[in-house]
């Protein structure tokens, strides 16, 4: 195989990374933490830029932030949110509805306007302020799903309508990326009418994937169900149609633009009433034993901690309040009031505040193209790392009486 020394550095490299990851989430929750932030500063310490950039492999770093990493990382995101698709029905986003909708939006628009005027008070140019603001603006959908799931309370009224209001919001924001590339393309502040146009289409994408999962995957699934036990069927061709459901609605959505997360989610869905769920549930969970570290401790390794003594402290703190107030006022008060109550809206906030996947992607593309200086990127890094951490804290506490009571 002349792929060896090409494929095995890698795994090895995430091996290193993984396994203390894992540990380090366990001590967590031991503490009463989320197991997540024990990945991630797993993720941290041992990333490339730090004790995994010292250590030879190869002659090579054993932590590398490659292709084929980043690629298992993007696996890794499909598998949990198609995971957690797998609890949520068509119907229970139907009763989510225009709750979601309304707290998913003023959660996308507060956190990109106030992103810009607080840049531009600093004195950085229009570019720069719109691509903080457009890295602020979409929650991650991944972190707000295993946090409800850690939990346990992924199923209440709230934790419903903060997983949707999550998913539109990252539908919403894809369209906000698409507008900051436009921006990045052409130079020019694109109209109100492009940015209207670009935003309906994400959504009518994404609706258009929701409902061929919803029709069209339960019936492949219930007549593989009712096909006579075979030997492929033993070797398990349902956990292969499965992940096919997943990475293929995941292609789909990335064909049209989407983030092919919330492919997988549709497809996740689409599932969730299928006679062969509970078995898909269990099969889904032992894959993310592995992969939910994985992901997570990614994202970690993204911090270049060389950098941080160039990072302007008193900015840093205020695009810090701005990602968690923006999220927490501009989620929890529409929230609160659809719900008619305080604590349950602002648990939505408190559970919008995360920020990943998305947030890196507008960042990378805001320093690939020149735009973003090295201590701006390594700014928002920090940030986006720091959300990870703090959403997790707050959400447990805000659900504390009600999971001591369940113990």
């Amino acid at each position: 195989m002349t792929f060896g020394f090409d494929l095995i550095p890698t795994i090895i490299g995430l091996l290193f990374i993984v396994i203390p990851s894992m540990l380090l989430g366990r001590l967590c929750a031991r503490a009463g933490l989320s197991e997540i932030i024990g990945f991630v500063v797993g993720g941290v310490l041992l990333g490339p830029f730090a004790l995994g950039g010292f250590i030879p492999l190869f002659d090579k770093p054993i932590i590398q932030l490659d292709d084929l990493t980043l690629l298992l990382w993007q696996m890794s995101g499909v598998i949990i949110l198609f995971s957690a698709g797998l609890h949520f029905t068509f119907k229970d986003l139907l009763k989510a509805g225009y709750s979601a909708a309304i707290i998913g939006t003023f959660g996308l628009i507060m956190p990109l306007v106030l992103g810009y005027f607080i840049s531009m008070l600093f004195g950085f140019d229009w570019a720069v302020s719109i691509l903080i603001g457009a890295t602020l603006s979409a929650t991650s959908i991944v972190i707000s799903v295993t946090l409800l799931e850690e939990i346990g309370k992924e199923k209440t009224p709230e934790g419903n309508i903060l997983v949707n209001a999550a998913v539109l919001d990252d539908v919403l924001g894809l369209a906000v990326l698409s507008s900051v590339v436009s921006i990045i393309t052409l130079n020019s502040l694109p109209s109100i009418e492009s940015v209207l146009i670009m935003t309906g289409e994400s959504l009518v994408f994404w609706l258009l994937l929701l409902l061929g999962a919803v029709f069209i995957l339960p019936k492949i699934v219930h007549g593989i169900a009712l096909a006579k036990p075979t030997s492929l069927e033993t070797r398990g061709i349902k956990q292969a149609t499965a992940i096919g459901s997943a990475f293929g609605f995941a292609a789909i959505a990335s064909s049209v633009g989407l983030n092919p997360i919330v492919g997988a989610f549709a497809a996740g869905m689409g599932l969730a009433g299928s006679k062969l769920v509970g078995n898909i549930r269990e099969f889904i969970g032992e894959l993310k034993v592995v992969v939910a570290p994985l992901f997570f401790a990614i994202i970690g390794a993204h911090v270049d901690l060389r950098l941080i003594s160039e990072v302007n402290i008193i900015f840093l703190f205020c695009i810090l309040a701005v990602a968690i107030l923006s999220k927490v006022l501009g989620c929890g008060i529409p929230a609160a009031i659809l719900l008619k109550n305080k604590s349950k809206g602002f648990r939505i906030g408190y559970g919008m505040i995360a920020r990943g996947e998305v947030a890196f992607i507008t960042a990378g593309i805001g320093i690939a193209s020149g735009i973003l200086s090295d201590s701006i990127y390594t700014t928002l890094v920090l940030v986006i790392l720091a959300t990870i951490i703090i959403t997790p804290i707050l959400l447990k506490n805000s659900f504390k009486s009600e999971i001591s009571n369940t113990m």
